[in-house]
């Protein structure tokens, strides 16, 4: 009976996972055959980042109860682990005796999820409408906290510094998602209500963030040389089974709530950012590796995604 039992939820779990990264997969094909051109997927990246994930976050969060959205013992977990997995693929990277570039960028890529692309997606198209407010939460100050880990990264190893402007630090770390985050606390916390008329134009925009984020995922994957193929089969292994694995272990030892813990194994088992192939270029690392890190732990994400969210199921 038991086994019967798990086989149902991996059923379920395929089914409400397949979809998002179904649509990933139709960006892909559009990019192929024309429908999605550079031009199409730079703007839609555009309205997507600075305008309809920024609302969809602001909405849950605004609309949610400042008590239960906001978790110090959640955030500061996910924090811990994630600072763990930093320090760890700096060492590895450091015994492998790879350039500096490359070390920033394995590192990076080995801790930075796309939380605001696939993560959220998957939180909110998975998990269902519990719990959105505090995912929205926890999804703003970790961007925050990977985005102050990987400017230091590439500040300290890279000679990221040298090119560092004042301009450059506002557009990681002040980026819309992570300000819609704190405005929306703001709101919570004051008890200000957003007039009717108001909420109903934040949700029309909210739904297209993430389907129309899916479709970009997809569009801006890039096929990679196998020569860096062990870096990536490391970098990936990182990012999506010894960073989820180390937060399962530390929510279950200090009994964090299930819906919280749930949340926070989606965003650390998110595949690599796509940013980071951004900052590869920008500051001094390898964009080969970077776009091959992404590109491979985006489409193994499926699995692992499948793996994690049964385990958490069945645990």
């Amino acid at each position: 009976m038991p086994s019967v039992i798990v086989a149902c939820t991996m059923l379920t779990i395929i089914e409400n996972i397949s979809p998002v990264f179904l649509v990933i997969g139709l960006g892909y094909l559009s990019r192929k055959l024309g429908f999605l051109p550079d031009s199409f997927i730079q703007s839609a990246n555009r309205l997507v980042y600075y305008i309809a994930i920024p609302i969809l976050i602001f909405g849950e969060i605004s609309r949610g109860n400042f008590a239960e959205s906001f978790n110090p013992g959640q955030i500061g977990a996910t924090f811990l682990v994630v600072a763990v997995i930093f320090f760890l693929s700096l060492g590895i990277g450091g015994a492998m005796r790879l350039p500096p570039g490359g070390r920033a960028t394995f590192s990076q890529t080995s801790f930075h999820g796309n939380l605001g692309y696939v993560g959220l997606a998957v939180v909110f198209y998975v998990l269902g409408n519990e719990g959105r407010a505090a995912a929205s939460v926890l999804a703003g100050f970790l961007m925050l906290f990977q985005n102050f880990l990987s400017i230091s990264l590439f500040t300290l190893l890279a000679g990221g510094g040298k090119k560092l402007s004042l301009g450059m630090v506002w557009k990681f770390l002040g980026n819309p998602i992570i300000l819609a985050t704190l405005l929306g606390l703001v709101f919570s916390a004051g008890g200000v209500r957003i007039p009717g008329f108001m909420t109903r134009t934040f949700s029309i925009v909210a739904e297209m963030a993430l389907p129309l984020a899916l479709l970009i995922i997809g569009g801006s994957l890039k096929p990679f040389s196998t020569r860096r193929l062990r870096l990536v089969a490391l970098s990936t292994a990182l990012k999506l089974a010894i960073l989820p694995m180390a937060g399962f272990f530390l929510f279950r030892f200090i009994h964090l709530e299930p819906g919280a813990a749930g949340a926070a194994i989606i965003f650390l088992a998110s595949p690599s950012a796509t940013i980071s192939y951004v900052m590869a270029a920008e500051m001094g690392g390898d964009k080969d590796l970077a776009a091959a890190a992404v590109t491979a732990s985006t489409a193994l994400s499926i699995i692992t995604y499948t793996l994690w969210i049964g385990i958490m199921a069945t645990s």
